[in-house]
């Protein structure tokens, strides 16, 4: 079977590589000079699977838009008459038992997906500064209370005082009062997901089964009757057998006339400085649950992970936010690396309201789609590429694929 895959980031990468392993012909198309040249690129690490992100926390209550506007720490929004149609669609995946629902869809989606990433690493050799370990730390003393009461007995950790945290972690030594405490998860993984990408892609290049066009602008989708049979680009037309769209930044202008799916652009950004190798450095991941931090170490760096905008946004916005996360770390881990040589990053990808992925067929023959992983893009692209497999081969999943739908906007 021929399949052109859209897209070379982490997600499109790992999707080809698993219809090539299995036998398939595949194009893939990318637009850039490279791989990993979007989001992919800057990634905060985080692989999960408890960690994955949602979009919005949960609304206790009959949610409606209205709940919209309630005060969420780690996402910001374009409020604009264009985007008030997505904005209601999140505020109905904030009720309670739907957002509960997402969750756990979410969670066993990353789970299945981060077992393979890690058998896929020692299947092929790949290391990509692999580091286990998750900290969530509480300064806030409403948040730590109630933290214990949602999470009584945690599944996959355990309660740590400020005086255990820092034992475990001495590089938290200099984290202002009020420090309470943190959850351990010491199964959690982080590491770097566009270098572990690259080796696959790598790999993928030297198989013949593969097409692989750089600097490619895919213009739009060839229907033939009641069926997608190729790709129009700006080097001329290409057919397939199936066409997958992994491209999250361009998916939205070919689905249009042909799907209509409820997305948003989300922006985020990412400060990467060096350790400093003369004071202690950062042992574990780092979640600051009230401060709009995430700090993961990728071998001799430290990345850290900040807010996130939901539509449109101005350069002011994107100078502000980083002022807010640089002067942040700077507070929190003053010693742990050298942050006045510190670089910045931003990236965009496709998020749906519900915080899930659109990953299978679609109502439209040969059409199937691989986009919307919001924040866990690196977390997801493994599970992903495994689901579309055996979809486009007509194969029963090892998890069930009908949560990750495109089509369950449609019901």
């Amino acid at each position: 079977m021929h399949v052109i895959v859209i897209g070379a980031g982490v997600t499109g990468t790992s999707c080809a590589h698993r219809l090539l392993e299995n036998g398939h012909q595949v194009t893939l198309i990318e637009s850039a000079s490279s791989p990993n040249q979007g989001c992919s690129f800057g990634m905060a690490g985080f692989m999960g699977p408890l960690s994955a992100s949602m979009l919005c926390s949960p609304f206790k209550g009959n949610a409606g838009l209205a709940s919209i506007f309630a005060k969420t720490r780690r996402l910001g929004w374009d409020v604009s008459i264009g985007h008030m149609k997505f904005l209601r669609a999140l505020a109905n995946a904030r009720s309670a038992d739907k957002w509960q629902a997402d969750r756990k869809a979410l969670v066993e989606l990353a789970r299945y997906s981060v077992a393979l990433t890690e058998f896929t690493a020692r299947m092929e050799n790949i290391g990509f500064e692999q580091n286990y370990g998750l900290l969530k730390i509480y300064t806030n003393e409403q948040e730590w209370e109630t933290a214990h009461k949602e999470q009584a007995v945690p599944v996959a950790g355990e309660w740590l005082s400020a005086e255990e945290t820092i034992r475990l972690d001495p590089s938290l030594e200099n984290v202002p009062k009020p420090f309470l405490g943190s959850l351990y998860m010491p199964q959690e993984l982080t590491g770097n997901g566009s270098f572990f990408s690259k080796q696959l892609q790598i790999q993928n290049v030297a198989d013949k089964k593969l097409t692989m066009m750089y600097h490619t602008t895919v213009k739009s989708l060839i229907k033939e009757t009641d069926t997608i049979v190729g790709v129009q680009t700006d080097k001329g037309p290409i057919k397939a057998d199936v066409v997958v769209l992994s491209n999250n930044l361009g998916a939205k202008s070919l689905l249009e006339g042909h799907l209509n799916i409820p997305s948003q652009m989300l922006t985020g950004w990412t400060i990467t400085a060096k350790v400093d190798p003369v004071n202690v450095p950062v042992k574990y991941a780092l979640s600051f649950e009230n401060k709009d931090i995430e700090v993961t170490k990728l071998g001799n760096r430290l990345r850290v992970c900040g807010r996130y905008w939901l539509g449109e946004l101005t350069h002011d916005m994107t100078d502000k936010i980083i002022e807010e996360m640089y002067e942040s770390v700077c507070k929190l881990l003053p010693m742990s690396a050298a942050w006045p040589e510190s670089t910045n990053w931003m990236g965009q990808t496709l998020v749906h309201p519900d915080s899930l992925p659109s990953c299978g067929a679609t109502n439209i023959k040969g059409l199937y789609l691989n986009i919307g992983h919001g924040l866990n893009g690196w977390a997801l692209s493994e599970g992903c590429a495994s689901l579309l497999l055996c979809l486009i081969e007509g194969k029963e999943p090892e998890i069930d694929p009908n949560p990750y739908s495109p089509m369950r906007f449609s019901k």
